[in-house]
């Protein structure tokens, strides 16, 4: 707006021209001072004009002062920048250094700023503004050293001033050090309590450091300086320190809190569009930290359709997620894509995304590419690094993360013994390292050594604070679990299940105790076509079909069984089928098996078993059973009208995962006056095993001793066998925790029978296995074999199938 008096400022210098005259003063001054209290009236852009003409006329120095001081309240920084462009900076006035060098730092002509600054400074040593300009440029330039350095000098001129206490917030804020830039604004505000942009500045630090207390206060003592949506968006803030702090301190109950206090934001109806978007986001961290996969997953698929990418820290959530639904494949493309954008993020010292990745890796069972990440991983993580003070060496957490990853993946890839011993090697050098007792408890647990497992769990325990013990007791329910310890355990199981924190130990273990107390059916089917034409069927099949009940709180269970049997002997069709109910008692660490049923067709009538197991160890069980009626009677002596009962006794022998076997006797008593005694032995071993290939091998012997009697059935005099086949597996991942088996067997043998000559047995067989899930397994398979009966050698090609389902 034009002054009201513009019109009349030529009279108005007329007579300063001549009050100037009487006192003496020239017409280029008081011209200058006219203009300069035209512009205090308010008709700045005249009296730009009026300098700027004046300055060319006389190129005055006093004219070219002020007309600079004029552009720069008129924010016409170029302009002021360009009044003189060849002045050497020796030419300008003090206060002139001074505008020019604020007119180029708001240009952003930083170099420039700088050099008037600092000629300012040289030019008057005492003046503070120097120093206070060369702070502020050398934090626009990152020179953070050198801002401080001026900032110390300008204090020590001026003291404390506001424009002091704003630099150094500004400094701080560059730094990023919260804690330095609260003080100066809360000193400023201090200084000034009504100052609405320093009192926001305050409470945004007060919140970004967790001190939301303090925050609230401010809000509750300058209630017009905040609104409702500030209360909304500190209530957010404070569910967040509360979800990060819960993470970091693996406090999960504060996570929860933290949660619920998000969703009490989130359900705000006048809750802003944006603190909704990340309100949503942290809930996925919350959740995922909590274990609640299947939220957190969809809830980030819902986000993801609703704004599109999301922000890397929600991604990690949801890799996590997806790698607790058993979607590893996702989760590793997840991780990858998140190291590549942020590679420090990798072998971060407190949360690596290496470990993630390596689990992923694992759980889809992709081997190889897991060990590759770990030797990457251990080449960049020295054993020892320095601590927070950058002075003092400490063992590096990343190193020691990575080697006890390397011991799990030799374990998984199927060297147990190569971990155990890797593992010994390092309790060696740290026997009070109480993680590495946890890892050998949950070695031996997987190699099926329950008892040993469970004193490391024990040994873990001693060694953990109170507060940290529950991965070791977890370790210790699931090792007695497995050895049939139900009685007890499965009560502290189901309350750790409900009371525990959220963790993989607490998912191991109701996963665990949900398997392992499933009902299930199985069913197994053998078609076989003989060859032959002395001792053996021209066509045989035997199926069973089984079902077992859910074991209850002492870990017994019932079952049902229905088994049929067909065989063609010298063009006879011969049938007999049987049903069978029972009850396993777990007596731990006895095991009581009773059962009794019908025989039809052939046989018919009543049978029953009993039988008795005894755990001495880990290594040692023992059986004693008796039948009467036994299903192993041969469908040739029923069809005689022949039954048999049978007494045996057993020793199992289990060495580790790699080796077992067992030894027998058995006497099967006929009606028609036979028994028949038997002794038997064998042993299964491990000879390869990595990753997707491994090679077992069995040794197998056998001897019977009958009495001489007339029957139909095959019923030799005295016979002894021994044989050994050679087995290699080949597994490809369908998924996690799915496969598919090849199998190819190759075996050969030797058979002795009393009065006739010993005769070579061989076979060769192929099968597939499907493990579809955790609750259904199916497989199938075809034996080509050489026998020999009473001297003359049979062929037999033979049909396997069968499937286990259990009702999870």
């Amino acid at each position: 707006m034009q002054s009201p008096f513009r019109r009349f400022w030529p009279v108005g210098l007329a007579a300063g021209l001549i009050a100037g005259a009487v006192h003496g003063q020239s017409t280029t001054d008081l011209t200058r001072e006219a203009l300069v209290v035209n512009a205090r009236s308010g008709d700045l852009d005249a009296s730009i004009g009026g300098l700027q003409a004046l300055y060319a006329q006389t190129n005055d120095a006093l004219v070219r002062a002020d007309l600079i001081a004029l552009l720069l309240r008129a924010e016409r920084f170029d302009e002021a920048l360009a009044v003189c462009r060849f002045c050497a900076l020796e030419q300008y006035r003090p206060d002139e250094l001074e505008n020019l060098g604020a007119a180029a730092r708001r240009i952003e002509v930083f170099e420039q700023a700088l050099a008037f600054y600092h000629a300012l400074s040289q030019r008057q040593p005492q003046n503070a503004q120097g120093f206070l300009g060369q702070a502020l440029v050398y934090t626009d330039l990152q020179r953070y050293p050198l801002a401080e350095i001026a900032l110390e000098n300008y204090e020590r001129l001026a003291g404390t001033t506001t424009a002091g206490l704003q630099a150094r917030g500004y400094l701080a804020s560059r730094t990023q050090n919260a804690t330095q830039e609260l003080a100066a604004r809360q000193a400023l505000v201090e200084r000034d309590p009504a100052n609405e942009s320093e009192l926001q500045a305050v409470y945004r630090l007060a919140v970004g450091l967790g001190a939301s207390s303090a925050a609230r206060a401010l809000m509750s003592q300058n209630p017009d300086v905040f609104t409702a949506s500030d209360r909304l968006w500190l209530a957010y803030y404070e569910a967040v320190t509360d979800v990060r702090l819960g993470i970091h301190t693996d406090t999960p109950s504060r996570t929860e809190s933290g949660l619920a206090q998000l969703e009490s934001v989130l359900q705000n109806p006048e809750l802003p569009d944006e603190l909704e978007r990340l309100a949503e986001y942290d809930r996925v961290v919350a959740l995922a930290e909590l274990r609640r996969f299947s939220e957190a997953e969809a809830l980030s698929r819902r986000l993801e359709l609703q704004h599109g990418a999301l922000p890397d820290y929600v991604l990690r959530a949801r890799a996590l997620a997806l790698n607790g639904l058993g979607r590893p494949s996702e989760a590793t493309q997840l991780y990858s894509e998140l190291i590549a954008r942020s590679p420090a993020l990798a072998i971060d010292p407190s949360d690596p995304l290496n470990e993630g990745l390596f689990y992923s890796y694992t759980d889809a069972q992709r081997f190889q590419e897991a060990d590759r990440l770990l030797k990457r991983w251990l080449s960049q993580e020295p054993e020892y690094r320095l601590d927070f003070t950058r002075t003092t060496q400490i063992p590096n957490v990343n190193h020691q993360k990575a080697l006890m990853l390397e011991v799990l993946l030799t374990a998984w890839r199927g060297q147990m013994n190569d971990a155990a011993e890797r593992l010994a090697s390092y309790q060696e050098q740290a026997p009070g390292e109480p993680y590495l007792w946890l890892a050998k408890g949950d070695l031996e647990r997987a190699r099926g050594l329950p008892r040993q497992a469970e004193t490391s769990y024990q040994q873990a325990e001693t060694l953990l604070p109170p507060d940290q013990r529950h991965q070791a007791e977890h370790g210790e329910l699931l090792a007695r679990l497995q050895r049939g310890q139900w009685a007890g355990t499965v009560d502290e199981i189901a309350r750790e299940i409900r009371q525990a924190r959220p963790g993989a130990s607490r998912d191991e273990l109701a996963r665990e105790w949900r398997e392992a107390r499933a009902p299930q059916l199985s069913a197994t089917f053998t078609r076989s076509s003989g060859e032959g034409v002395s001792t053996q069927a021209s066509r045989e099949w035997r199926s069973q079909v089984r079902l077992d009940g859910p074991r209850n709180a002492q870990g017994s269970r019932p079952f049902l069984t229905q088994t049929n049997q067909y065989g063609e002997f010298d063009g006879q069709d011969l049938r007999t089928g049987t049903t069978v109910a029972g009850y396993e008692l777990n007596l731990h660490p006895a095991t009581v098996v009773l059962s009794a049923g019908h025989r039809a067709q052939l046989g018919d009538g009543f049978l029953a078993q009993a039988e008795l197991r005894y755990a001495a160890s880990d290594h040692v069980t023992a059986t004693v059973a008796a039948e009467y009626n036994t299903q192993d009677t041969p469908l040739r002596a029923l069809n005689d009208g022949v039954s048999a009962d049978r007494y045996r006794g057993e020793v199992a022998l289990y060495r580790d995962e790699r080796g077992a076997g067992a030894i027998g006797v058995s006497a099967m008593d006929f009606e028609d006056g036979n028994l028949r005694r038997a002794a038997y032995g064998y042993w299964n071993e491990t000879l390869y095993h990595l990753d997707r290939w491994q090679v077992n091998g069995e040794i197998q012997a056998a001897t019977s001793l009958n009495d001489q009697i007339e029957a139909s059935y095959f019923n030799p005099e005295r016979d002894a066998s021994l044989a050994g086949a050679l087995s290699v597996n080949y597994e490809i991942p369908l998924g996690y925790r799915k496969s598919f088996i090849q199998t190819l067997m190759l075996g050969s043998g030797r058979y002795w029978q009393k009065t006739f000559d010993d005769e070579n047995t061989w076979s060769i067989g192929y099968g597939h296995r499907f493990e579809l899930a955790p609750s259904l397994s199916l497989e199938y398979g075809f034996t080509r074999e050489r026998a020999v009966y009473d001297g003359q050698a049979e062929y037999d090609n033979t049909l396997t199938a069968g499937f286990i389902w259990r009702f999870l």
